[in-house]
């Protein structure tokens, strides 16, 4: 699939699809303070804590939503859908006159770019595909890849925010993103919709037999309990990592602005863990092969201790610093925790779906519980981030419990069939039939 010209075109466009979501998801999260400050006037932390909650909300809605159309209509045309939609509300913040309507046309995008994140398990199901056969694990190498992607996104991310909120008129940034939007529907419709199907989850229903059903369908209930018991655990980890890494970044620049820093130097540091993830991605794959169960507690720990040093950090060289540890753990934290996901519930399915939900629900409560603790404290939401973070390498170092084969009651014994009446003795053949009598049957 991904080997033929038309296989490749497809996926270097919904890569850059993924890398706009993730961009227009989170350029603009650590400034939003700043930016109801110049448009509206709004100096409430409230008012971030709010925006962000109706944003995650209308996005945990959406999702669901945006897989039931995936039934019926191709992943290219949603794709399509989704990008004209969110070009409509973009455009709509750029005029935006009130915060209460920036808020419900902010909601608009999430919602409708939630049909971006279907693009995430055909690109991974790809990587797969061509990274295997060369000497190396090809789930860890997609993993790297898009730990990759995720993290340029983040540094672009944070650039991109910086120069919407430097404008002199920030409005004019938030209408470029509906041109972006535009654009990359344009090239959707013409690289992959326009294609067949080259992405996995669009290919039209053909005929054939019914697949046959998964194997938690038809295991006894023990046996449902047993293979729930990883997903249960993966989605925990997931839940406590993205809740950890989220809940200080809405009022990070506020806490470097309170220190005397200035806007410029607030997108450095923001960007120093997108960095430093990077530069310790290419050593992944051999510390995963080196410490299959032991890579995930040290990544979540090393970002923990990144978190702590922030919150503790005045003004100095410590606060960099932290930064780069954050990122350091957070680089391996993507990939061993995303293997333990991928292990647990498969790219695909109900169970990699029931994950992601914790995960979205993870990002909707990250918000209050940023502005719960920002109230307290500036560096509130930083201290509690490493406590998650360190609660997540606790569970995760956790020796992984053996499979216990589920008892399955003895079969009561079969009653022993009666004995059959012995078949009477065949006839001796006549001297002269003795040479065909291999053709003869002898029970009759």
């Amino acid at each position: 699939m991904s080997s033929s010209p038309a296989g490749r075109s497809a996926t270097t466009v919904l890569a850059l699809v993924v890398a706009f979501q993730l961009v227009a998801e989170t350029a603009l999260t650590p400034y939003y303070p700043v930016l109801f400050r110049e448009l509206f006037g709004e100096t409430a932390l409230g008012a971030t804590g709010a925006y962000l909650t109706a944003c995650r909300l209308a996005g945990l809605l959406a999702l669901p939503l945006w897989g039931l159309a995936a039934r019926r209509w191709s992943l290219p045309r949603l794709l399509v859908v989704g990008l004209l939609g969110s070009a409509v509300f973009d455009l709509g913040l750029a005029l935006a006159p009130t915060l209460p309507v920036f808020t419900a046309l902010s909601a608009g995008v999430v919602a409708t770019g939630s049909s971006l994140v279907l693009a995430y398990p055909a690109l991974v199901a790809v990587a797969d595909r061509r990274l295997g056969g060369r000497g190396r694990n090809p789930r860890i190498g997609a993993l790297v890849t898009y730990a990759a992607v995720f993290h340029v996104a983040s540094v672009l991310a944070t650039g991109v925010g910086a120069a919407v909120v430097a404008m002199p008129e920030p409005r004019l940034g938030l209408a470029a993103f509906a041109v972006v939007d535009v654009a990359l529907a344009l090239a959707v419709r013409r690289a992959v919709a326009g294609r067949g199907p080259v992405v996995a989850g669009a290919e039209p229903h053909s005929p054939g037999p019914a697949p046959a059903a998964p194997a938690s369908a038809t295991a006894s209930a023990p046996a449902r309990r047993r293979l729930l018991r990883p997903l249960l655990l993966v989605a925990l980890l997931a839940v406590l990592t993205d809740l950890g890494t989220s809940v200080g970044r809405p009022f990070f620049t506020e806490l470097v602005l309170a220190g005397g820093g200035s806007l410029g130097e607030a997108a450095v540091l923001f960007l120093l863990p997108s960095a430093a993830a990077l530069a310790v991605l290419p050593f992944a794959p051999r510390l995963a092969a080196a410490l299959p169960r032991a890579l995930l507690p040290l990544a979540a720990g090393t970002a923990a201790a990144g978190l702590l040093v922030q919150a503790a950090a005045g003004p100095g060289a410590a606060l960099p610093a932290g930064r780069l540890l954050l990122g350091a753990g957070l680089g391996l934290l993507a990939v061993a925790l995303d293997e333990r996901v991928f292990a647990a519930a498969g790219t695909t399915g109900p169970g990699f779906t029931a994950v992601e939900t914790a995960r979205s629900a993870a990002l909707l409560a990250a918000p209050v519980l940023a502005t719960a603790t920002a109230a307290v404290a500036l560096p509130a939401p930083l201290a509690l981030g490493a406590a998650l973070l360190a609660a997540t390498a606790l569970l995760a170092a956790l020796p992984a419990r053996s499979a216990r084969p589920v008892p399955v009651p003895a079969p009561a014994p079969a009653p022993a069939p009666a004995p059959a009446p012995a078949p009477a003795p065949a006839p001796a053949p006549a001297p002269d039939d003795l040479e065909n009598h291999r053709d003869l049957d002898p029970v009759r």
